[in-house]
């Protein structure tokens, strides 16, 4: 299989014409890759406005997803995720209940839709050495009680997004991760039933694909050392997003790949090739997927904190005495995350 199958999907994709794929839908994916900048926040921000009934989680303690669906969220003084988790790692905490905040009494782009969000909190920097430390305590306990309590710890994220679920009468989830394993990231990664990884169109960003995947897969690796034995719950990849995609310009070309993304193309896809018992089904043409570079539309969307679907070619907006348009590329990059969360949810 070539990625032709890729770019001719693409460009259907790109003319609202694509057939939906055949992925196993799950419940709660983390968006995830452990290097900065890729554009894990903004694809998070962008997929969680495209459906109704979702929490999104923000486990990044830089708090980007939290600032865009309220821009004073740091000062609202409102439970958090690490107030939801601490309990877990410390004993002697009450447990926190209904911490979700519906995204539009803070968001006016939300306003008509049914979605929540848990707040980051710069505090989730200290989490790493606390869960280690928690983990490290159950090493005294026999056999059945660490496992229990193991179990209690590594899977709190788990636990809690469950329960704002039901209580929320939500069906769908999204975590935003760190570029750091460490912590908060990892116990979404136990939460998770699925990744997706945004892959940017660069050699540091294949790096750190192939260190994503060797930290899903190693039995060394921080990740599965600590899985109870009888409890080996991975999440499976449901997609790579390959973002920040160039096209060419010949005349004729119809939507194709320029040469530096093609290149990248084929790198992941021989990644995901090689490691395809780790996706959601056995074919690696259905699990990876190109997201056009937003340039001025995605600085418009960030700095309004407005979905890319509500943005229309012409508007404009002066951002640091530069004046930046929406072009009319904005309806193809629309079309393209909508198809991508079809294939999600």
């Amino acid at each position: 299989m070539s990625i032709n199958t890729i770019i001719n999907r693409q460009y259907a994709i790109a003319n609202n014409q694509a057939e939906p794929i055949d992925l196993p839908k799950q419940q709660i994916y983390a968006m995830c890759n452990l290097r900065g900048g890729i554009g894990k926040t903004t694809l998070s921000f962008n997929l969680s406005y495209l459906v109704d009934n979702l929490l999104a989680v923000d486990t990044c303690p830089q708090g980007n997803l939290s600032f865009f669906y309220d821009n004073n969220y740091y000062a609202a003084q409102q439970t958090n995720v690490k107030d939801m988790l601490l309990p877990y790692l410390v004993p002697g905490l009450g447990k926190a209940t209904r911490v979700a905040s519906y995204i539009g009494a803070t968001n006016q782009y939300f306003s008509q839709k049914n979605n929540y969000y848990i707040p980051s909190s710069e505090e989730l920097y200290l989490l790493p050495s606390q869960l280690i430390t928690a983990i490290n305590q159950t090493s005294g306990l026999q056999h059945t009680q660490k496992e229990q309590a193991l179990k209690s710890i590594l899977y709190s994220l788990k636990t809690e997004i469950e329960r704002e679920l039901s209580e929320n009468d939500l069906n769908k989830c999204i975590i935003d991760t760190s570029p750091f394993f460490a912590g908060a990231t990892q116990l979404a990664w136990y939460a998770a039933d699925a990744l997706v990884i945004p892959v940017r169109t660069d050699q540091q960003s294949i790096k750190s694909l192939e260190l994503l995947i060797n930290t899903l897969s190693s039995p060394q690796s921080e990740f599965r050392k600590y899985l109870p034995e009888n409890d080996m719950n991975v999440p499976k990849i449901q997609m790579v997003v390959l973002t920040h995609c160039g096209w060419s310009t010949v005349a004729g070309a119809r939507n194709e790949p320029n040469q530096q993304t093609k290149v990248y193309l084929k790198k992941v896809y021989d990644i995901l090739s090689k490691h395809r018992t780790l996706l959601s089904t056995n074919a690696p043409e259905n699990h990876l997927f190109m997201l056009d570079d937003f340039l001025g539309s995605g600085r418009i969307s960030s700095i309004e904190s407005k979905p890319m679907e509500l943005l229309q070619e012409g508007e404009t907006k002066v951002i640091d005495r530069v004046r930046v348009s929406v072009n009319k590329s904005v309806d193809k990059c629309k079309n393209q995350l909508k198809f991508i969360a079809q294939q999600l949810w």
